[in-house]
């Protein structure tokens, strides 16, 4: 009877549980060690193909830096050139000659392209959803302050309620053919 408590005893149960555990850590560690040296042997094997590529530019009045990895040396700036442009082109207000510069001085003869049309719906999307909190034609009003692409002027109370008079999603719309 005191055999059968002694093997049933806490003392025995956490022994016997600490053997087994090293003897698996024992096999975990070699099924590991073998599974590595596998993994080793057929990176070994044949070389890998992976090459870090990158490409840097310019755009929307800032930099990037694009980062990815291919089975070979490829080069793919000039499409992210082309795609730049094209954003640039319609959206940027850092370029005199984009549409949204030429809309924002009064040019009421721009016709606008898709990617246009997709910014400025999702923009009254987020103005109704805010209730006018967000307001892109502010644009006026901070570059009066220093915060766009031209010096801040010198303001007082009536050079900004003049420049007020241009702020309001209300003021601007698209016509169904642009």
């Amino acid at each position: 009877m005191q055999g059968t408590r002694a093997a049933r005893s806490p003392f025995y149960t956490r022994v016997k549980k600490k053997n087994i555990l090293r003897s698996m850590n024992g096999i975990t560690t070699a099924t590991r060690s073998f599974l590595i040296s596998g993994i080793l042997l057929a990176c070994a094997c044949e070389p890998s193909h992976w090459v870090l590529c990158q490409n840097s530019g310019t755009a929307l009045g800032t930099t990037y830096t694009i980062k990815y990895i291919a089975e070979k040396e490829v080069d793919y700036q000039q499409q992210i050139d082309s795609v730049f442009s094209a954003v640039n082109q319609s959206l940027s207000t850092y370029i005199p000659t984009s549409d949204i510069s030429k809309i924002n001085r009064g040019d009421t003869t721009v016709v606008v392209d898709a990617m246009f049309r997709a910014v400025f719906e999702t923009a009254t999307a987020v103005h109704n959803a805010s209730q006018g909190y967000f307001d892109p034609t502010i644009g006026v009003l901070a570059n009066a302050w220093g915060f766009g692409p031209e010096a801040p002027i010198l303001l007082d109370s009536t050079k900004v309620d003049s420049l007020r008079a241009y702020v309001g999603w209300n003021k601007v719309q698209l016509t169904p053919d642009n």
